[in-house]
């Protein structure tokens, strides 16, 4: 089993320090004010006193991986997912995953947010000052992540499944139809991002032993249905703040860029037997925009670019 130690450094990339924090889903004070801030910053005007953010909740029905040119060629070759790459989990411990991140529905995605600006409005039109004419761009963070756009950090290809589909042929494939386990990996931090990771596993594997079992305060189950509920849900900060002159304004805050939050699925792949055989065919491929701050990478293709290769790959004979 890796290590229970509260966290340590990975690794240091391109991209920024990785840190993994295992055995928990860590709460963003335990991470620390000068990292990030909860939704619920916004509305509080002692802001440097972090408070425990209070969590929306959203029902996850998909899931998606998502992958560059070199790996939806190979997948749509092989129809499924062959190789997984080595994830570190632990000092000198690599594990093969397939990972899939949560989506979460639009439909859902817009009622939460008009919720929010409801709550908000409300909040604003009982304290002293007329404040409700600042709504707008007090909440226009609210739920504007990185995960909940179309667009992705990690490739221009995205596979979309169904999780309680996925986790049944996860069943019927690596654990030879028995039910599998539900467990909280831990936490991955980035530069901006945050992400809790559920292991999906064989019973019994001892590696996981140590793992606690669903729910998490962030990640929870009940029979198929299955919710997350993030704390920061946007990769900014915007505050209410009043000026010298009297006047109540909208402000960037500092650090004005916060880490938002993703849930990941890693599905455990035995070293035996590093694959996951899931069908993945065209019908569960779309193309999708990488996001503008990963351009750089060699790996990158425009929208239309991406979009040509897609038409290559599944409009030709004997495509599925």
């Amino acid at each position: 089993m890796y290590t229970g130690q509260k966290w340590y450094r990975i690794r240091v990339g391109f991209g920024g320090p990785e840190d993994f924090y295992p055995l928990k889903h860590v709460s963003l004070k335990e991470w620390g004010r000068v990292f990030t801030y909860p939704d619920s910053a916004s509305l509080d005007l002692k802001i440097d006193d972090l408070q425990d953010g209070e969590r929306t909740c959203f029902s996850i029905t998909n899931v998606t991986h998502v992958t560059n040119s070199k790996g939806v060629k190979g997948i749509l070759a092989d129809q499924c997912m062959k190789f997984a790459n080595g994830k570190e989990i632990g000092e000198n411990l690599s594990v093969r995953f397939s990972w899939w991140h949560a989506r979460v529905n639009q439909e859902e995605t817009e009622e939460k947010k008009r919720e929010h600006r409801e709550t908000t409005g409300n909040w604003l039109r009982n304290q002293s000052q007329d404040l409700e004419g600042l709504r707008d761009s007090l909440v226009e963070q609210y739920i504007s992540s990185p995960a909940f756009l179309e667009k992705s950090n990690y490739g221009n290809f995205k596979f979309t499944y169904n999780v309680n589909d996925l986790i049944a042929e996860y069943q019927k494939t690596v654990c030879q139809g028995k039910d599998p386990a539900f467990s909280v990996l831990g936490t991955f931090k980035y530069d901006l991002e945050i992400m809790h990771t559920v292991a999906v596993h064989p019973p019994g594997v001892k590696l996981f032993e140590r793992c606690p079992p669903l729910p998490s305060e962030v990640v929870s189950r009940e029979g198929t249905n299955w919710t997350w509920s993030p704390e920061s849900t946007g990769s900014e900060v915007r505050v209410l703040r009043e000026g010298g002159d009297g006047e109540w304004r909208v402000d960037d805050c500092y650090p004005d860029r916060r880490s938002w939050e993703y849930m990941s699925f890693a599905f455990y792949l035995p070293d035996e037997k590093p694959e996951f055989p899931v069908p993945l065919e065209c019908k569960h491929l779309t193309v999708c925009e990488m996001d503008e701050s990963q351009r750089f990478r060699i790996v990158y293709l425009s929208r239309d670019e991406a979009e040509d290769l897609r038409r290559s790959l599944c409009e030709s004979p004997g495509a599925k």
